[in-house]
């Protein structure tokens, strides 16, 4: 089971902004390695992790993740490098912003999912004067259930 939560992505950032140390990099180039990754972002703090994501073949996805040992210099980083370059071989300029919470990751799985078996999204809908209690919808995909706000919080009141 699944609860979804409306708040947007940004506002729990703002709330927990010292646990945000790790960052997404995209449109690398898939030539460089790990100590290439590093010596770019080096500059901006301690590196704690870096991990260049691979395919099954062991060749680069152009795609990397950063750990820094603060959420500043995880910022700093990404203030300066962000879209400041194109790398060789690449289809656009860099990437780096902070990388999707465990939480983000499923929700945006489920959305893609549920548009992949065009389904809805229950959280779109509205109707008129029922409002909340009409966003109550509950898809079932299988085994996979997800709940509206409403629901999470009824069912989560009921568990207390």
């Amino acid at each position: 089971t699944v609860f979804l939560n409306s708040s947007k992505p940004q506002e729990s950032r703002r709330r927990g902004a010292s646990f945000y140390r790790k960052l997404f990099v995209g449109m690398l180039n898939k030539q460089q390695s790990e100590d290439d990754v590093r010596r770019l972002f080096e500059a901006f703090g301690n590196i704690e992790e870096c991990t260049i994501l691979r395919g099954p073949d062991g060749n680069s996805k152009g795609c990397a993740f950063v750990k820094y040992s603060s959420h500043a210099e995880a910022q700093a980083a990404i203030n300066a490098l962000h879209g400041s370059q194109t790398m060789p071989g690449a289809s656009s300029s860099l990437v780096v912003k902070f990388a999707d919470t465990d939480k983000e990751r499923t929700m945006r799985r489920m959305q893609q999912m549920a548009g992949q078996m065009g389904m809805f999204n229950p959280m779109a809908i509205q109707f008129g004067a029922y409002g909340a209690y009409a966003q109550a919808v509950s898809i079932d995909i299988g085994s996979l259930h997800v709940y509206s706000n409403r629901e999470s919080t009824q069912i989560a009141q009921k568990h207390k």
